[in-house]
């Protein structure tokens, strides 16, 4: 009978949440993580094992993978979200509170301190959601269940593995307790959600205390986070992105074809070629929006792609031959990223510089970046004025 009883409750836990039966140091890679912190950074392996025991799968994590909102939600909304009278308000009260910090910054990293300011308010609203989830809970269900499981993409089983091998080493580093320390659902920490990696290369002790401390400490942050842009192209008194306009060309209206790809929607590829939903359904007479085939061809009008986030690499002239324009006087042969933005019944234009890209390295989305931007604009028009020099 007990024989029979064990088997069953083993049965169960194959089915049942792996919040109630998950143990990760009996998961495969689990397993392997163990020697692996044992042979390159000689991690007792009872210390580790303790540590997987104690993280455990987190369903919350996994429902919040599942709708990020810069996928689901169009940019009117997502802008609804992070630029608010409030965020603005907080914001010039923390450039007032740090004033010399952002100064400091400024001068040593030569990046922007409206956008240090703006970066701390979209990750954090200024520490005051810094996150709810155990980070080593969050790494261990992204690393172990959720890229192994659920959505099958090595590349992020792999990167959430490397984090969970660096919030380790920062816990030794920093002699904190790794299964005390709280983040975002990815994993993210701080004023300013550095990942642990990022934490380990980027994160400076800014004040002189000797502690390069992002959690609590806002000159730390702000350096931090100047420091990470240093690093990540930004380049000093550069301007982040040009408005732009469209209007139709030859070589606008030169068609093409694309083939349908597992995940596409109607939406997705109408954003990316600069279409609408209608316009896609009218050329490929397609009755229900929600009804696609991978494999299937459709017949795009255009050939300027909007919203492939890269280094930008057209040069403005070419934009503007493609039908792409920028508002203000703007070197022809300086490059550009195109982008197309949903603000309800009509489309916003915008052409990104090198310091957009830069933007998009600390959180790569179009969304993310013009929502870094657009509030750093506005924090600066309310705290510069004729006493403030900005």
């Amino acid at each position: 009978m007990k024989k029979k009883q064990f088997y069953t409750i083993g049965i169960m836990c194959l089915f049942l949440s792996s919040t109630v039966c998950s143990d990760y140091s009996n998961h495969p890679d689990g397993i392997r993580f163990v020697e692996h912190m044992f042979d390159k950074h000689k991690f007792s392996k009872s210390s580790t094992i303790a540590l997987l025991k104690i993280a455990k799968r987190s369903e919350s994590v996994i429902e919040a993978m599942q709708r990020p909102a810069e996928k689901i939600k169009p940019w009117h909304q997502y802008r609804k979200h992070f630029i608010t009278k409030q965020r603005i308000e907080n914001g010039v009260t923390f450039w007032k509170k740090n004033k010399s910090f952002l100064q400091q910054a400024e001068e040593r990293f030569g990046v922007n301190a409206a956008i240090i300011v703006s970066i701390i308010g979209v990750e954090t609203n200024y520490g005051r959601n810094v996150g709810s989830h155990r980070v080593i809970d969050a790494l261990c269900t992204l690393a172990f269940d959720y890229y192994t499981e659920i959505e099958k993409r090595e590349s992020r089983r792999v990167f959430f593995t490397v984090q969970l091998e660096n919030l380790l080493l920062l816990a030794r580093e920093q002699k904190q307790d790794p299964t005390q320390l709280i983040g975002s659902y990815a994993g993210a920490m701080g004023l300013g959600q550095f990942m642990p990696n990022s934490y380990r290369n980027f994160a400076v002790d800014f004040d002189g205390d000797h502690f390069a401390d992002i959690w609590k400490n806002p000159s730390d942050a702000i350096g931090s986070v100047a420091n990470y842009f240093a690093h990540h192209g930004w380049v000093a008194g550069d301007i982040v992105a040009l408005r732009g306009e469209r209007s139709p060309t030859s070589g606008i209206e030169t068609p093409s074809n694309y083939r349908i790809k597992p995940g596409d929607t109607l939406y997705s590829i109408a954003n990316s070629f600069g279409l609408t939903v209608a316009e896609i359904q009218r050329e490929n007479t397609l009755l229900d929006a929600d009804v696609l085939s991978v494999g299937e061809t459709l017949f795009l009008p255009t050939e300027l792609k909007f919203n492939k986030l890269s280094k930008p690499s057209l040069s403005i002239g070419d934009l503007e031959s493609a039908g792409l324009s920028a508002l203000e006087p703007a070197d022809p042969n300086r490059l550009a990223l195109p982008i197309m933005l949903d603000v309800g019944v009509e489309k916003e234009y915008w052409l990104g510089l090198q310091n957009f890209y830069a933007i998009s390295r600390y959180n790569p989305r179009i969304k993310y970046a013009m929502a870094v931007y657009q509030l750093s604009e506005l924090i600066r028009s309310q705290y510069c004025g004729p006493a403030t020099l900005c």
